[in-house]
């Protein structure tokens, strides 16, 4: 989303009330928040300028805080980029060529059994362009890496060949479409993207029903293919479950390698723990990592945000890190950054919602009072878990994952034709977000 100067100032106040409430510490405010500047707000971007480079260390313990504060006051969750005064015109000059991060490079990227065959695809294809794995399809749930992974093969490509390198998430991609198109720009916007050596797209689901956009990409991707061309895409399912995608884009999604990343084991989030200790100058025992691997297990973005309070606590309020603490922090990590949802709680709350109970839902029973919250539970497991097609089906009896994908077609249409399902899925998705 893209929003105005005034309204963003509006937002950006609104969340610094909610972080003063939840820190308490007036003097954090006044060194390390207040001086931030809201600088825009696009493509899932949220732009701030720092007073200076120095200040970047004290601001980065409480970014997790203003971006969890920020998503509750606009209703949408963006990354944080920062700039100083002095750095503006470059930033400028950055976003005009790769978008790349400079913290998301190789050596950066914590290699483990969830990652190791995705990690060495990608070092594949950073060696060899267009010839190892052309398109390289990653795919898994949120926060496990495949941003930095994709960003590292462009910043390798850059290094090694000093080659053209575009990183986009997909939304930009659509949204640079559609301004094209507003301003007859259709051949400039050609031009960008079939003449790189790498494109990398985070997100390609997002193109899912996207009619004209996927017409232009699957053109765009062609002509990419055609010349030899590196194409990256990440996901947060494969190819062959990404709803209202044409085949025959699932199909040239399909032509190089498509590999997953799982959670990462104990050991593995022991050693990103201490990359990101080792990055940031802190000194933690082995024990207080341990102790954060053993409670945090759902993604490295968590990870690295229980990290992130724990520090902000002993740094602002000089208490000592024990084991106490970090339960603390991570309590008030996870009420703040999200409510658990899974399928028996959906199932709870729809069943609910239509005076039925969850065995109703379960049932083989294919009455329309049944049929249709049936269907409207499997889209919501859809959309807000990381649950696969067919884990959704078990979960729903052991019913077969093309009538879980059937069902989220049709509550997709319908939600788009029908106020009252959009409004029905509205209030039990309102609900489960608490």
């Amino acid at each position: 989303m893209d929003i105005d100067r005034e309204n963003l100032e509006k937002l950006w106040k609104q969340a610094l009330d909610r972080v003063e409430a939840r820190i308490g510490n007036e003097r954090a405010m006044n060194i390390w928040i207040r001086p931030v500047k809201p600088v825009s707000l696009s493509n899932g971007i949220l732009t701030v300028e720092l007073p200076s480079g120095t200040f970047q260390r004290g601001f980065a313990s409480f970014s997790d805080i203003i971006i969890d504060a920020f998503a509750e006051v606009s209703g949408s969750r963006p990354s944080i980029e920062v700039i100083t005064g002095q750095r503006g015109v470059e930033r400028e000059a950055r976003q005009e060529s790769s978008r790349l991060n400079p913290s998301f490079t190789f050596d950066q990227f914590v290699v483990g059994p969830c990652n190791r065959l995705a990690h060495a695809a990608a070092l594949a294809v950073s060696n060899s362009p267009g010839t190892a794995y052309n398109p390289l399809f990653i795919h898994g749930g949120v926060g496990l890496g495949k941003t930095h992974l994709i960003q590292a093969i462009g910043h390798a490509a850059q290094e090694r060949q000093n080659l053209r390198v575009r990183y986009i998430p997909c939304e930009f991609f659509i949204n640079s479409f559609i301004q094209a198109i507003q301003h007859k720009a259709t051949h400039a916007f050609r031009s960008t993207f079939r003449n790189l050596d790498f494109l990398l797209i985070d997100d390609i689901h997002y193109l899912a029903g996207k009619e004209g956009t996927q017409e232009e990409f699957f053109h765009t991707f062609n002509a990419l293919y055609d010349g030899r061309k590196q194409i990256i895409l990440s996901s947060d399912r494969p190819p062959k479950e990404i709803a209202f995608l044409e085949k025959r884009l699932v199909s040239r999604f399909e032509w190089g390698l498509v590999v997953d990343i799982q959670p990462p084991d104990f050991e593995t989030r022991v050693a990103i723990l201490k990359k990101k200790c080792e990055n940031r100058d802190i000194s933690l025992s082995d024990d207080i990592l341990f102790h954060i691997a053993e409670h945090v297990k759902d993604n490295v973005r968590f990870l690295e945000g229980v990290l992130n309070r724990i520090v902000a606590y002993t740094s602002l309020l000089n208490r000592s890190i024990d084991s106490g603490l970090v339960d603390e922090v991570i309590r008030g990590f996870y009420q703040h950054e999200r409510r658990t949802i899974t399928i028996p709680l959906i199932l709870e709350k729809v069943s609910a919602y239509f005076h039925l109970t969850p065995q109703d839902l379960l049932s083989k029973k294919r009455v329309r009072h049944i049929l249709l919250p049936r269907q409207i539970a499997m889209f919501i497991a859809r959309e807000m878990t990381d649950n696969s097609l067919t884990a959704i089906a078990d979960a729903f009896d052991g019913k077969d994952h093309t009538t879980v994908l059937h069902a989220y077609k049709k509550i997709r249409r319908m939600i788009d034709q029908d106020d009252y399902i959009q409004d029905v899925v509205k209030r039990i998705t309102g609900e489960l977000r608490g």
